[in-house]
Parts: structure tokens; sequence; C-alpha cells
């Protein structure tokens, strides 16, 4: 499958203008081949944190630009939106859509504390991998990416990892860093996909990258607006997995004993 890291400008608060963005530079995937399309964290708004019916607002809107790019287009499309659930609570919600509508759902559980993300957001409390044609892919969030237990918990059920972010140039060494060790440790494909720009009083530099099951890196944009195509199979990883199997070589028991959670690293 041919996947497509969209790297956009997001106008703050604006989704006519970010949506706008989005479009052109899904034109621009499709025309390299696209076949999942995959934008950053907040696309229609930024890392506002948007409430209320604003979030309402963002939210309809980004679903039905994922759901009809997808439907007209024959795609697979990936993004994150605010989400308002039915008793009104807020969650950075990412969405899984295909071209027959909406796969799945996968809210962010690690809240950034940093950014006082905890003062208007809840967290998620559940994983999301499901089968985008060929493709077993599994959603994280941003600074999610910090952490290696959900990962692993995943790793022996998925080809690629897409992480979709808002993530600040300041630390742009952590997000190429982390991008990479959850490629080797999980042996798999690893896609993030970043904005440029800024929002908030922070810039962000892009660097969204690929990066293949034995850690190489296949694809890294700068810091324009930019998309890169490029071809991902599960048949790579199996193979990796196969000729250097150091998920097998796992030691579950003991790490079970050692208080952690035997589920935390999946099972072979």
């Amino acid at each position: 499958m041919k996947v497509s890291l969209i790297q956009t400008d997001i106008s703050w608060n604006n989704s006519s203008e970010s949506l706008a963005g989005c479009a052109a530079l899904s034109d621009r995937a499709l025309s390299q081949g696209g076949q999942l399309l995959v934008f950053p964290e907040m696309f229609p708004c930024g890392f506002s944190m948007p409430t209320g019916e604003q979030a309402r607002g963002f939210e309809q809107e980004g679903k039905a630009f994922l759901e009809s790019t997808a439907a007209s287009r024959g795609a697979y499309l990936i993004g994150s939106l605010p989400e308002v659930s039915a008793d009104g609570k807020l969650f950075n919600t990412a969405w899984a859509v295909g071209p027959s509508g909406v796969i799945g759902s996968y809210r962010k559980i690690h809240f950034f504390s940093y950014g006082d993300e905890t003062q208007r957001y809840s967290g998620g409390s559940n994983l999301f991998t499901a089968s985008l044609g060929d493709l077993r892919c599994s959603i994280f969030i941003c600074y999610d990416l910090r952490f290696a237990a959900p990962f692993q918990a995943l790793a022996h059920k998925t080809d690629i990892f897409i992480v979709v972010a808002n993530w600040p140039s300041s630390r742009r060494e952590h997000w190429l860093t982390l991008l990479r060790a959850r490629a080797i440790e999980c042996q798999c494909y690893v896609a993030g996909v970043n904005r440029v720009g800024n929002g908030g009083g922070l810039s962000y530099s892009g660097d969204s990258a690929l990066f293949a099951p034995d850690g190489s890196q296949i694809a890294l944009l700068g810091n324009e607006q930019d998309v890169v195509t490029a071809e991902v199979s599960p048949d790579v990883v199996a193979s990796w997995r196969e000729a250097f199997p150091a998920l097998r070589d796992r030691q579950l028991a003991l790490y079970s004993k050692w208080g952690c959670a035997r589920n935390t690293f999946g099972a072979q």
C-alpha cells in the first residue's frame, strides 16, 4: 500500500482555511498514487483545545472532509479532531475512514499536562488497530509517542504505527529519535505526521517521517507544507521479524514477575 504523509500548515481555529489546504495536498498525494492519506493532529484547527460548540463544529467539518474525500477518491484517510461525546466530554480523537465510511477511532490516552490538555480534555482508555486494505494499522497521537508500553502491546499485530502530531520544533530531536526507536523495538513501520507553521505561540518544524521495520529512514519532510508518498508492505514486516526474531525473544513471564502486566507486551 502507498502511504502519503500530508504535512500541513494549520490555520489556528480557522477550519475553512485549514481544510482548503488539506484538500490541495490531498490532490497531490492522490496524484502520487497515495492509498492511505495521513493528516496531522487536530488538522482542522490546531492544538487550540477548543470546547463547546466550537469543538463540535470542528469535529463535524473535519469528519465530513475525511468521509467525503475517502468516498469520492477511493482512499483511506486518518486524522485527529476534537470529539464531543454524548455526555459532553471532550476527547482528542483520531479517525480512520475508508471508501465505505468510518472504520474506527482512537482517543488519545496520554494527557499532555505540560500544555494543560488535562484542564479541558478527557483521555481515552482503549487501543486501536484495524486492517486498512492488507495493512494492519495502529494509531497514536502526539504525546503518546513518549510511552513505549502501548506500542509494545500492539506490536505483534501491527504492520504500521501511525502517529499524528502537533510536535513543537523545540523538541524535534525527541520526535525523530522516538519515531525511529518505536520502529526498531516493534519491528514494524512507523509513520509520524506533524504540522508546520505557527500556532498558539509555538512553532512547528514538520519533520514528518517514515521509518522501516529495521529502523532505517524511508522518507523525511522538511519544514514546509509538503507531501511524501512511499510504499509499505506487510511482507517486509513479516520477513524482518522472521530474519531477526526480537519480538519472539521477549521474556513475558519474567516481565510479569517484575510487576509488568503480561498483556502490556502483547503475545506471540
